[in-house]
This record gives C-alpha cells, structure tokens and sequence, in this order.
C-alpha cells in the first residue's frame, strides 16, 4: 500500500478505534497502546477494500483487546499480590475558547451522564451502542463484530437504547 493511502486510514479511523478501545478498557494508556498496535496490525496485512476497513480494525481492536484483558488476569492469577493498574475512567474534554464556561461545564456533564449511563448497560449492550453511534457502524457490521445475527443486534440496541432512557430519567428523578 502507498503511504499516503496508510497515513489516510490512519487519520479517518483513529478516533473511532479509540474511542471504541476506551469504552471497552477505561484506561488512556491502554487504548493508546491497544490502537497503535491495531494500526501497524492493519497497516502489515490489509487487503480488504475501503468500505470494510473500519469494521475490519474494530474487530481486530476487540480481539487485541480480549487478549490483553486475558494476559493481565493469567498474570494475576499466577502472582495474586500483583496489583492491576488503575483505571482512570476520566472524559477528557477540549474546551472551546468560543463557548461560555457555563455551556461548557453543562455540555460536560451531559456527557459525564451519558457516559455513566453507557458503563451502567450489560457489556454486548455497551459495545454495541459504542459501535453504532460513535464509531457510525451499520448493524450489519455490529452483528459481524460481535459475532451476533442481524436480529440480535438490532434488539440489543433497541434494548440498549431503551435501558439508556431508563437510566438517564432516573438519574434526572433522582436530581430533581
């Protein structure tokens, strides 16, 4: 592959693998890790076209990622006073010179919300929310990521997207 073309899908993808990375680890440093390594994966065996790129990473992202988390529960099973390193579950936010600080701090925690309502859903149900709206996969490429008939997939983001609602207006009950 030509430079070029590597150094575009580095740039369209990068952000979607991440974050997709980091819903399924909460930890910055090893999503970082976890993506470079899907990169240079992908940038030492693609052959599959431009449209099934993105899906392609997300699976090898998931799969490098189930690795890791495997690895690091062998080892604290071999060494049980090893200490696993602690998640940072931080949203890191670039401020926007040109908003007020008030529709900053209101976007913020909208998000913060969001964010605790998405880590609250069962695991399938989490990834799966990840995929589709941050990462803008079809179901279709969901389904295939996380090995799930087209069917499943769409009642598990009906069910995600109904159990999202639940938390959050619960969440605003409990605020008011």
């Amino acid at each position: 592959m030509e430079k070029n073309i590597l150094e575009q899908l580095y740039r369209r993808h990068t952000k979607a693998v991440y974050l997709y990375l980091y819903s399924l680890c909460h930890n910055h440093a090893q999503a970082e890790d976890l993506m470079q390594e899907t990169f240079l994966r992908a940038f030492c065996s693609l052959e599959l076209s431009a449209t099934e790129v993105l899906p392609w990473l997300l699976t090898v992202a998931r799969n490098l990622y189930l690795d890791d988390w495997r690895r690091e529960k062998r080892m604290l099973q071999e060494n049980p006073d090893r200490k696993p390193e602690q998640e940072n579950i931080r949203i890191h936010e670039a401020e926007d010179a040109q908003r007020g600080i008030l529709e900053t701090l209101i976007q913020k925690e909208q998000n913060q919300r969001l964010y605790r309502a998405i880590q609250k859903l069962k695991s399938v149900e989490k990834e799966a929310v990840v995929l589709y709206y941050f990462a803008g996969l079809a179901q279709e490429e969901i389904g295939k990521i996380l090995e799930l008939s087209y069917g499943n997939t769409r009642v598990i983001l009906y069910r995600a997207k109904k159990n999202l609602k639940r938390l959050l207006d619960r969440e605003e009950m409990m605020n008011v």
